[in-house]
């Protein structure tokens, strides 16, 4: 592996996983209602393309202006993966280790917002003449959902690997698309 590549990776890897990690202590420290507002979601799903963006406009550069998909691609996932790594460590330990009873007053605030969307939805789904049948089993699915909510640890080690995973795997996809647009192969190699 190219050494720009992976330096490029790891330094906007840790760059990402600290501007993660800022939404969780500042949730923590400052606002609790920051960790389940739609906008803290805009913000870490715009924080991780940015910072895959820049990651691999770093390593072009330092590429003389050329990189391939392979390269490019490779230095979004180093990145991405010490990112996600820094912000679920951070995330597990506010959590499990420094204030579990914070973690219980996030869940109720996590049931408060999604018993308002239910409501929303519901009144959406009538709104757009959905049946009486549709609306019922839509609202059974979703108090399933919502009592896995109530009756687990959201912030445990099991749930915490398998936020890991689905947030790799889908950023994964941006990641391709990145590097497909951001590539730029040396026609003297070619």
């Amino acid at each position: 592996m190219n050494a720009i590549i992976k330096q490029n990776g790891i330094n906007f890897g840790l760059i990402l996983g600290f501007l993660l990690a800022l939404t969780t202590l500042l949730g923590y420290a400052v606002n609790s209602e920051i960790l389940v507002s739609y906008w803290t979601l805009g913000y870490i799903f715009l924080t991780i393309i940015i910072i895959g963006i820049i990651a691999i406009a770093y390593a072009k550069k330092g590429l003389e202006g050329f990189i391939s998909f392979k390269q490019a691609f490779t230095t979004y996932f180093i990145s991405l993966i010490i990112g996600l790594a820094i912000n679920g460590l951070v995330d597990y330990l506010v959590f499990n280790v420094i204030d579990t009873d914070f973690r219980e007053v996030l869940k109720q605030k996590t049931i408060e917002k999604s018993e308002e969307q239910k409501d929303w939805i519901v009144g959406k789904m009538i709104d757009s003449g959905a049946t009486e049948s549709d609306i019922e089993e839509f609202e059974t699915n979703f108090d399933k959902n919502l009592d896995d909510v109530k009756n687990g640890n959201q912030h445990s080690l099991t749930k915490q690997i398998q936020g890991f995973f689905g947030f790799v795997a889908f950023f994964s996809i941006f990641g391709l698309l990145l590097a497909l647009i951001l590539r730029r192969n040396n026609p003297s190699v070619e």
